[in-house]
């Protein structure tokens, strides 16, 4: 019987997760039903005594016991799951392990250039059509989806987007330019590089006028997990843009964190540092007319993974029901064992 009721609770409880009230609701309505048949067995044992003369009626311990229990496990629960349960079972919990992998994929890499920001540079891909290599700037190597060895350098430009594209993130208007990382993009060796370059004008004099300062042409830059596009990585805070220089190369190291967001697929949250070696000259000014642009500005990323050492971080609850199940069971077997010795049935011979 106690099972039985126990089961009711849990079943109560498992669909009422987020109001713990219901549970005492259930729990009161029971522990009077069990009031209830208490009553009702004490008017049939004074029936029965009745109608005997008093003479051979004798204290039953086998339903004692099992009244003791059921009382019991009827107040114990509710309080069990409104303390300790239901807390656990929506307490937040993010547990971390590390281990070593053998390989990394090289991310998705997005640069973002806002539009209502003059100091930022002037993507471009007609006049000047972004690059991307593995290993080595090897411009007769093969291309990575064709190459057979890990340990040859490859072209991977095809990977970048096509065209310009427009992009909107918290109000603001960007320009927007991706290099789309694949399977062939697989780094085996740690400090393997990735060399992705794109080519970019800077209006100098419209610069001067909006802002009065003279500043080194920028861009954002999004770094993210291949499985994911450029908004499913901010919207799930797998990747944050990087205000860069523009006019250099960016050297960019990647920690391996893989992390998991409840209710989401696991999936690469980047730990990004960055080390700039600016350009020693501007030769993209198309608002100059005395030293006019003669080339595209660049900005050239090294990626590389520093070490295969991978952190990994679940999000989830302290408690999940199998936990609340076997604490359950272990207090209901208490409960037994003490209605046993008070119900008498522990001292029959």
């Amino acid at each position: 019987m106690s099972f039985i009721l126990c089961l009711m609770l849990g079943t109560v409880a498992a669909v009422n997760k987020q109001s713990p009230d219901i549970q005492i609701i259930v729990s009161s309505i029971l522990v009077a039903l069990v009031v209830l048949f208490c009553v009702l067995d004490v008017r049939n044992y004074q029936q029965k005594r009745n109608v005997s003369g008093g003479k051979n009626v004798k204290y039953a311990k086998n339903l004692g016991n099992t009244v003791a229990t059921s009382i019991v496990t009827l107040i114990a629960i509710p309080l069990l799951y409104l303390y300790s349960w239901y807390p656990g079972l929506n307490q937040d919990v993010i547990t971390t392990t590390k281990d070593t992998v053998d390989h990394a994929y090289f991310p998705s890499i997005t640069l973002l250039q806002r539009r209502d920001w003059t100091s930022q540079g002037i993507l471009d891909v007609s006049r000047a059509p972004p690059k991307c290599f593995i290993g080595w700037a090897d411009p007769n190597a093969q291309n990575c989806e064709l190459s057979k060895s890990q340990n040859q350098s490859c072209r991977c430009e095809d990977r970048w987007e096509k065209s310009i594209r427009d992009f909107e993130w918290q109000g603001a208007q960007y320009r927007t330019l991706t290099l789309v990382s694949s399977e062939a993009l697989l780094c085996t060796v740690p400090t393997k590089l990735m060399l992705a370059q794109a080519f970019l004008w800077y209006d100098f004099s419209k610069v001067l006028n909006d802002s009065s300062r003279l500043l080194s042409p920028s861009l954002s830059i999004a770094v993210y997990d291949p499985t994911l596009s450029l908004r499913e990585a901010l919207e799930n805070d797998y990747t944050r843009p990087i205000l860069v220089n523009a006019n250099g190369m960016v050297a960019v190291n990647l920690g391996l964190n893989y992390r998991q967001t409840r209710g989401r697929a696991p999936a690469y949250d980047y730990d990004v540092s960055l080390s700039t070696i600016p350009a020693a000259d501007m030769l993209c000014d198309v608002g100059s007319d005395t030293t006019p642009a003669t080339e595209p500005c660049f900005l050239s990323l090294w990626l590389q993974f520093p070490t295969f050492e991978r952190q990994v971080s679940t999000q989830g609850y302290a408690m999940g029901w199998p936990d609340v199940v076997a604490s359950a069971g272990s207090w209901l077997s208490l409960f037994q064992i003490i209605s046993w010795i008070l119900s008498g049935l522990a001292l029959n011979p």
